[in-house]
């Protein structure tokens, strides 16, 4: 249920003299046992489990650009390197999916890595899996599956319920919103109340001060549908199943900023650090074939404009902060984790169909 029907636009206000202090420094080191790979990749699971840093899946397009018709490959490997002070990363590889995926989420849990849904080169996945380390070792347990098949969503845990929002809902663009209760599994997923407004592929999500937050999203055109793209937000509150618009995230000069195809993780317990996106005009203007195309495709990184702006929301103030301008965050379809003492921003494109393998370590103090 919509709570309020106001479209609130938060200004972005500048960096106080007194905010914290942030760095972001590049991590060293890849898994280079697969060529292909090593190109890196967008659209991975991803997680922190035991002190290492987790990647599995993911997919780029090794061979032949997408501008000239490539193919999309997917992986199914999985990868841990320990974390430490050092920008250092030695990488192992611990064992494989089930399917060559990505398109999914992770949800770090305390008894390991969630693991839900995504798509694989040729179908999209209901499947969930805990994935946990052995004696250095990966293990996949079995969870109950979505009652559809889900991509291209987001993902958060409030409390022991894990929910997944937004992406195609078999096949199909959707604002739907499923969770699943850790602790009583025999129940299975649940149906909650759809985000208000137009269908949400690839938002953003995070749970913090007891509410699911939800920014951004896309739809592409279908079954009388034009393509749209959301820049609002909605706040979430479980017990009584009703959404309530909150600020719209905004750059300096007051501009709405996308976040769809970006990243999200709570802050500290009261805030949420947001991180890339595409850009609204551009990427809106492609969804409605206006770009299209070789022409479209074969562009310049800067020409795509993806969001450099890293943006902290505080949910008690309902309000957006720029913490700065950084090229590092200009990604769309990265992974974004946390060991609680610093954030990830894992490969992700720097423009449509070209991926990057970078790794960049976050600290905020």
């Amino acid at each position: 249920m919509l709570v309020g029907g106001m479209l609130f636009m938060g200004a972005c206000h500048p960096t106080a003299s007194n905010a914290p202090t942030l760095s972001i420094e590049k991590m060293n080191g890849f898994p280079a046992e697969d060529s292909c790979f090593l190109k890196g990749v967008s659209a991975l699971y991803a997680g922190v489990l035991d002190g290492q840093l987790v990647m599995a899946g993911g997919c780029n397009f090794p061979h032949i650009p997408v501008a000239d018709g490539g193919k999309k490959v997917f992986y199914d490997g999985i990868y841990t390197a320990p974390l430490s002070a050092s920008t250092e990363l030695q990488w192992k590889k611990v064992g494989q999916l089930p399917e060559a995926s990505a398109y999914g989420v992770t949800v770090a849990t305390d008894n390991g890595l969630i693991l839900v849904g995504g798509n694989t080169a040729d179908r999209s996945l209901a499947d969930v899996y805990r994935l946990s380390l052995q004696e250095g070792v990966a293990v996949l347990d079995t969870l109950p599956s979505l009652p559809v098949t889900i991509d291209n969503m987001y993902g958060a845990l409030l409390g022991s319920s894990l929910y997944v929002v937004g992406g195609n809902v078999n096949g199909v663009p959707s604002s739907a919103m499923y969770s699943l209760n850790l602790e009583s599994l025999d129940e299975g997923w649940k149906e909650e109340t759809p985000v208000p407004g137009n269908p949400r592929v690839q938002p953003v999500c995070v749970a913090q001060g007891g509410k699911i937050y939800v920014w951004g999203g896309f739809s592409t055109a279908g079954e009388g549908r034009e393509a749209t793209l959301s820049v609002d937000g909605y706040a979430y509150t479980p017990a009584t199943k009703e959404w309530k618009q909150v600020a719209t995230p905004t750059d300096e000069a007051g501009n709405a900023v996308s976040l769809g195809g970006g990243v999200a993780l709570p802050m500290g317990e009261d805030a949420v650090l947001c991180a890339g996106g595409v850009n609204k005009d551009i990427f809106l203007q492609a969804l409605q074939g206006i770009h299209k195309g070789k022409e479209y495709l074969s562009r310049p990184v800067e020409w795509y404009q993806f969001n450099r702006k890293l943006l902290k929301y505080d949910v008690k103030a309902d309000q957006w902060t720029c913490l700065g301008d950084y090229e590092q965050g200009a990604r769309a379809g990265a992974a974004f984790v946390s060991d609680g003492e610093a954030y990830y921003i894992i490969n992700g494109e720097l423009k449509p169909g070209i991926r990057t393998k970078d790794i960049n370590r976050i600290k905020i103090e």
